[in-house]
């Protein structure tokens, strides 16, 4: 009977360590996909996080996984904020977003997007030469 009691609060301290290990903030730099999970829902992004790409820059794409509903998505830049119209159909892992011909400058990306009902948000910069 105690050695019973024993495992099962062995399997209750494993599960609640790992319950505390997937509320774990990203805490990588801004330069790259960040989001208030472990892992981010963003794989990978065109341009890519931290990179540096020939003028002019006339789309953003982000791939995610799992598939994912993007909700919002601002680009900031040397001229402002430009904010972009977002229509998603349902949780998909490719988005194309098009861009008004970016030039020089460095630009910040902020994304949110929902996979399953729980919100995921990140941020990125990279340059345009």
């Amino acid at each position: 009977m105690i050695g019973t009691a024993r495992r099962y609060a062995v399997v209750a301290a494993a599960a609640l360590l790992g319950l505390l290990g997937g509320c774990a903030q990203n805490s990588d730099g801004a330069s790259s996909p960040s989001t208030s999970a472990e892992r981010s829902v963003l794989a990978s992004s065109n341009p890519a996080a931290g990179s540096t790409v020939a003028a002019p820059v006339n789309e953003l794409a982000l791939n995610f996984d799992p598939p994912a509903r993007l909700v919002e998505v601002t680009v900031t830049g040397p001229d402002g904020m430009m904010p972009t119209m977002i229509t998603s159909v349902g949780e998909v892992s490719r988005y194309s977003v098009p861009l008004p011909d970016l030039g020089p400058g460095n630009y910040t990306v902020r994304w949110n997007a929902t996979v399953g009902g729980e919100v995921h948000e990140g941020t990125f910069r990279f340059t345009v030469r």
